[in-house]
Formats: C-alpha cells, structure tokens, sequence
C-alpha cells in the first residue's frame, strides 16, 4: 500500500503546479466578485476551491495515466490492484483535504483586505467558513466517489463523457432536493437557519464525512473488482 501511495504521490507533485493555479484563480475572482456580501458572500472563494479539487485531482489523475501510458506501466509493478485502487482513492482524499484547508486558511487571512469594512472576521465567522469548505469537499468527494469506477472501467476519455451526465443527473437530483416545495430541504434549512449553533453545524457537516466515509468504502470496492477484471 505505502508503495502504490508513493507512485500516486509521484504523479500529483507533477499536476500540483495546475491544479494550484487554477484554484489560486477561481479562489481571487470568486472573492472579489462576493466581497461587497460580507463574511458569507466571502467564503463562496473557499468553498469553490473545496468543491472543485477533488473533480480536478481525479480527472488529473486519470488524464495522467491514459496519456502517459502509466495505469498499464503500474500493473506491471509488484503492487496488487488493490493497493493500486486504495492507494488512488487516499491520494485523491488527501489532496483535496490539504487544497480545502488551504483555500479556507487563505480565506481567513484575506478577509480584513476584501472586507470593505477592513474587520477582521469574527471566531462565529472563521468556524462557519472552515465548516463550508469541509462540507464543500465532502459532497465534492461523493460525486467523484460515484464516478471513479467508470474511470476505471472505461478509461479517461469515455468515462469524462459519461461522468458529466452523471453529475448533470446530479445536480438536477440536489436541485431538486434543495427546492423550498421539498419538505426535506425545509426541514434541514430550518436546523441550519434557525440554529447557527457550532455544535448543529459540527453535526450536520459530520453527518455528511459519515456519508461521504460510507460511499467510499462502496465505490472503492467496486472499483477494485472492476479493476481486477479489466484488461489492460
């Protein structure tokens, strides 16, 4: 496992330049397009840098292998496909976890300089936007969980084709679920309105890591036995 770890580790240090720059970007112009909104227009910078990591580690990633040849060079390692599986999934996790604290560590710090009040945040302010890029992330993550295995099973090209479908029914899915005629979506939004408590917020963002940790262990084993099965 540590050496199918360090292999992926290998690749990112290769795509980190990219992935940086273009997070660095969408982070500044985000941040200043909210800035007028205050605290919680702000941290819309943070929490599309969170969301958008996980979708770009993973299509790098998978880019890198079909144009370099490397997913058929590594089967040829004395590494099980397991490994192999697991070791994509924690390097896909990891780096979207660092790219998230980053993005709401930045974002703390640069509040004072966007704000035009030039205040810096408040404690209630710092936790509410460390909690809405972690959150970010996770749901992120779900959706990249769902589309790793057609990764797998169809390779880069196929499976971005097919993975944009899938996250169009996605979005369509939680639009829906999020509409106010939802009485679901009601009932969340009341907890989390009516109730700006740190301790509800905690619990509602570790109700979606449950989620997110369980979706994980499923999709990390079906693409293990896609995985063992394809030829490469």
């Amino acid at each position: 496992m540590k050496r199918a770890f360090m292999s992926e580790l290998v690749i990112v240090r290769t795509l980190i330049p990219s992935i940086v720059g273009v997070g660095l970007f969408i982070f500044i112009a985000l941040t200043l397009a909210n800035a007028s909104d205050g605290d919680s227009g702000m941290s819309a910078g943070a929490c599309a840098v969170s969301a958008m990591s996980p979708i770009m580690v993973m299509s790098s990633l998978a880019g890198f292998d079909n144009q370099n040849g490397w997913e058929r060079y590594r089967a040829t390692l004395p590494i099980s496909r397991k490994d192999i599986i697991c070791a994509r999934y924690l390097c896909i996790v990891a780096f979207s976890a660092i790219m998230a604290c980053a993005a709401a560590l930045l974002n703390i710090v640069t509040i004072p300089i966007f704000n035009n009040a030039g205040i810096p945040s408040t404690g209630q302010a710092v936790f509410e936007i460390a909690i809405a890029s972690a959150a970010s992330m996770l749901i992120s993550l779900m959706m990249v969980f769902l589309a790793q295995p057609l990764f797998f099973r169809f390779g880069h090209m196929e499976a971005l084709r097919l993975s944009v479908g899938l996250f169009a029914l996605l979005g369509c899915l939680a639009m829906a679920t999020l509409s106010s005629s939802n009485p679901i979506s009601n009932w969340l939004m009341s907890i989390a309105g009516a109730n700006p408590d740190p301790a509800v917020l905690g619990c509602l963002c570790a109700g979606i890591a449950v989620l997110a940790l369980a979706l994980c262990a499923i999709s990390c084993t079906v693409s293990t036995k896609v995985y063992r099965v394809h030829d490469l």
